[in-house]
């Protein structure tokens, strides 16, 4: 049986300038596509990156703020109490003016602890957080800031340790229940003030010390003085941090245009 081709039915091939257009419209939808998508996600990170960075100058700005409270007025405070602590020792009968004593020796040992800023440390941990930010001075700050940070924690660790122990050492001398009602009044204080030093009334009335010897305090105060000596040593700490703190801020403002 034979085939009849209808010639209508036939189909024609298509002119080879169709073929190109068909391929370079293909091209181009993709690569529309492919350019939408960068810039959509573009605009997502540069979103993240203002987030981050407006946090950021938060959490510095705070710091900064804390910085110079430890600085400029809780350490100066400190160290006139560790020079009382040893005047009150040295000058005055123990039995008859425990309060006193009491109130200076406690005084000498409230350690202030620094928390360095979370989200600057959060920033420089997370990868992804910290290569959405492309100003390459303001990583370069950020770096440096968490080398500062870095080296004070190292030291910190060392130091606290070393309060600890002289802080369990005063238990020779100083009744557990006393130690307990001003360490308790001394929270208080705290939370009503970063540098709320114990008062001469927050001490208990009829307070008893465990031993009148003069020596066991005299070698407690000795002990104190080498905290005191690595507490103005991390002074050093405190300053490069909060220099460097300032130095962000500022590149900060000036890379993205921000207020003060």
């Amino acid at each position: 049986m034979e085939v009849h081709h209808h010639p209508q039915l036939e189909h024609k091939p298509k002119p080879w300038k169709e073929y190109i257009l068909e391929g370079l419209m293909i091209f181009l939808a993709v690569t529309m596509g492919f350019f939408a998508e960068s810039l959509r996600e573009h605009i997502a990170n540069n979103e993240k990156e203002k987030q981050i960075v407006a946090s950021l100058v938060r959490d510095v700005k705070k710091d900064t703020a804390k910085l110079n409270d430890l600085i400029y007025t809780y350490m100066p405070a400190h160290n006139r109490w560790t020079d009382s602590a040893h005047k009150y020792v040295d000058s005055l009968a123990l039995k008859g003016n425990e309060r006193k004593i009491i109130m200076g020796i406690f005084n000498a040992t409230d350690w202030n602890t620094y928390a360095p800023p979370e989200i600057a440390l959060n920033v420089l941990k997370d990868a992804g957080s910290f290569n959405l930010i492309e100003k390459e001075r303001v990583k370069a700050e950020i770096l440096t800031l968490g080398t500062h940070i870095n080296e004070y924690i190292k030291y910190s660790a060392f130091l606290t340790e070393v309060e600890h122990e002289v802080d369990t050492a005063s238990t020779s001398f100083i009744p557990r229940q006393v130690q307990r009602n001003v360490v308790a009044k001394l929270y208080i204080n705290n939370a009503k003030n970063s540098n709320g030093f114990v008062e001469y009334d927050d001490i208990p009335a009829d307070i008893k010390f465990k031993t009148y010897n003069k020596a066991v305090f005299v070698n407690y105060l000795n002990r104190v003085d080498e905290v005191d000596n690595l507490l103005n040593d991390m002074l050093g700490q405190y300053k490069r941090v909060l220099d460097q703190e300032t130095k962000l801020l500022k590149v900060l403002k000036e890379e993205y245009d921000l207020e003060d």
